[in-house]
């Protein structure tokens, strides 16, 4: 099984300078990969877009965003997102900054998925050589699971797969539309594929307690 994740806001706590109030991270877990990248590539010709042309929710017009949502409408996937509500952070998790922020969200959501992940290959949307951030990641929420006695949450293995690829465009479009909904309560895109969602874990520290 293979899954494809996006991230939207940013890791920094430096909230007067513009750092995003909160950090989502969303995952979508395809079960005909080939299907749904057929589906967009096919939707991208119907706009006109060239053959380079990549979805992604922030530069998409109303027109291209509507088309989107309602071409992937009835495509078999399941997807999975982290809100994390970082002006709640405390300061010995702010200290672990972007380690920290991602090690949290995949551990979490993982701990909370209705199905074992030890099998699963997570790409994450991303280029260029960071093999000791993934290993470090990895080891990470490997231990969160371990801790919590759940290892078979742990995800299988964490890569990097660059945005070209439609199935991280996929994520890219609802994670996107996940922080609309948080940052600006507007959840009309989020509600063209709210069917598809099956976790949202708002993630405030309450009591270090999650909800």
């Amino acid at each position: 099984m293979d899954a494809y994740a996006d991230e939207s806001g940013d890791t920094g706590y430096e909230f007067a300078a513009g750092s995003s109030r909160y950090f989502v991270l969303g995952i979508l877990f395809p079960e005909k990969p080939e299907q749904t990248i057929d589906r967009i590539l096919t939707l991208r010709r119907t706009l006109g877009k060239s053959v380079t042309y990549e979805f992604h929710y922030r530069q998409a017009d109303e027109r291209v965003r509507s088309s989107f949502f309602v071409a992937v409408q009835e495509e078999p996937v399941k997807f999975l997102a982290a809100i994390i509500h970082k002006p709640f952070a405390p300061g010995d998790f702010r200290r672990l900054g972007k380690l920290g922020v991602y090690s949290h969200a995949l551990a979490g959501i993982g701990l909370r998925t209705p199905f074992p992940l030890n099998q699963c290959k997570l790409h994450l949307d991303g280029s260029g050589k960071q093999k000791q951030f993934l290993q470090s990641l990895k080891s990470n929420v490997r231990w969160a699971c371990r801790v919590a006695d759940r290892p078979q949450q742990s995800w299988g293995e964490i890569r990097l797969l660059e945005s070209a690829q439609p199935l991280i465009q996929y994520a890219d479009m609802v994670t996107d539309a996940v922080m609309e909904a948080v940052n600006h309560q507007n959840s009309r895109w989020l509600d063209l594929c709210s069917h598809q969602v099956v976790l949202l874990w708002h993630e405030r520290f309450e009591d270090r307690q999650s909800t």
